[in-house]
């Protein structure tokens, strides 16, 4: 079975508050925090971004990338000085096409905003490894979901209203007509901005549920976009491929160990030993290879089933008890916990929101 894998594998795993500090980001991302932040008050940005540690010489290179642990410094002192509790939305307010680097061009000439969709998950990597986007399609609707990296620090909460606030705006700037979702969605407990939210999104929203998302009806994901250039679309898609494989080539292997996993896996677990004879090494090179990209054998294998659990919950009709077997637990309670433990709610509540 296929389904999208995320780029920077341990991210999903480590639910602790150390990131992996070979995730990267686009220093584009960056400037609009720094926007954003000056937007609310803060005049003195040198010194935020000296403090979060970031070589202020980076941002005269547009396609420079930055250690994601830096960019969340960055975020925790925007946040701080910029004291406001809604930081995500006013970030979404100051967003530009170009923050988004090559990715915000390519958006600009996709035909339609369900190509736009796609392009944003294919082509995510390009903007960073903070999180990571999706979609969940049904005959009638299409959601871009946004999973982030340290989900249990208080500032990504505001990194993943501004995600998916930003990609409101941005279609609003697309279309020059209403973009407005059907219904949006965040994991974190509501606020009391709540109504501001609605305000912004002009749609429902809820919190405190299973996933970030933000869902479409066909008739928005339909629209076609005005100017787009076709031409001009294969050209940046060919500069982007040629991106994202420089990008990605340094943590290949962590890649390729998860594929194996999925195709392997189906009520039992392919041992570390296996997969290392698989990629014509001995355990300890696998370990070591790992280690070098900043991750181990246990959180490839635990981000691999997090990942295959929800596209067997969304995607398929089976039982729980099936989908606990064909991921490998010896029993279902087992399944329940360690998916709670990652979604904060069981696999039948998670289910359940995702398909009604």
């Amino acid at each position: 079975m296929e389904f999208r894998l995320i780029h920077c594998l341990s991210m999903k795993h480590t639910n602790h508050t150390q990131s992996n500090d070979r995730c990267e980001v686009s220093i584009r991302l960056s400037e609009a925090v720094i926007d954003t932040a000056r937007s609310l008050g803060v005049s003195d940005t040198d010194a935020l971004i000296a403090d979060a540690g970031i070589d202020k010489s980076l941002f005269n290179k547009p396609e420079s990338r930055i250690p994601f642990i830096q960019q969340q410094r960055l975020w925790e002192l925007a946040l701080e000085r910029g004291d406001s509790p809604i930081f995500g939305l006013h970030f979404a307010r100051n967003i530009q096409a170009t923050h988004f680097g090559l990715l915000g061009y390519m958006i600009m000439n996709c035909q339609t905003i369900a190509d736009c969709l796609e392009a944003i998950v294919k082509y995510q990597f390009l903007s960073g490894q903070g999180g990571e986007f999706s979609l969940e399609k049904t005959k009638s609707t299409t959601a871009l979901c946004y999973a982030a990296m340290n989900s249990e620090l208080p500032v990504t909460q505001h990194r993943v209203v501004a995600m998916i606030a930003a990609h409101i705006s941005f279609g609003r700037w697309l279309l020059s007509c209403d973009y407005k979702p059907d219904l949006v969605e965040f994991c974190h407990v509501s606020p009391a901005e709540a109504e501001e939210y609605e305000a912004f999104f002009e749609a429902p929203v809820l919190f405190n549920r299973g996933s970030n998302k933000i869902t479409f009806s066909e008739n928005i994901t339909s629209r076609r976009i005005p100017l787009a250039s076709a031409d001009l679309l294969e050209l940046l898609s060919e500069r982007a491929d040629r991106l994202l494989a420089n990008i990605t080539k340094q943590s290949g292997i962590t890649g390729q160990i998860s594929k194996l996993l999925v195709r392997q896996m189906g009520g039992t677990l392919p041992s570390r030993s296996m997969i290392a004879l698989q990629l014509g090494m001995s355990e300890r090179t696998l370990q070591r290879r790992l280690k070098d990209e900043g991750t181990h054998y246990q959180a490839v294998l635990d981000t691999t089933r997090y990942h295959l659990a929800r596209d067997l919950l969304i995607n398929t009709p089976l039982p729980l008890s099936e989908v606990s077997a064909q991921l490998g637990f010896a029993e279902p309670s087992a399944f329940y916990r360690a998916f709670k433990k990652l979604h904060s709610v069981t696999p039948g509540q998670y289910r359940d929101s995702n398909n009604r």
